[in-house]
């Protein structure tokens, strides 16, 4: 997957984290998974997309 593509992905789930969306988050999280198993050996979309919940390390 292209990493602009990525990026896009990334930046539209951040906003959908920002404004409560629920339904747009999942549908990110389903594509994410969809585009994983598209790519196995590229980066895994849903890692990063798992790691905008985790707190940030100091």
């Amino acid at each position: 997957m292209p990493e602009n593509t990525r990026i896009a992905y990334l930046n539209e789930y951040r906003d959908a984290l920002h404004k409560d969306d629920l339904d747009r988050q999942l549908g990110l999280q389903l594509a994410a998974l969809d585009l994983d198993q598209a790519d196995p050996d590229g980066p895994r979309l849903m890692d990063e997309i798992r790691g905008l919940h985790q707190p940030a390390a100091a």
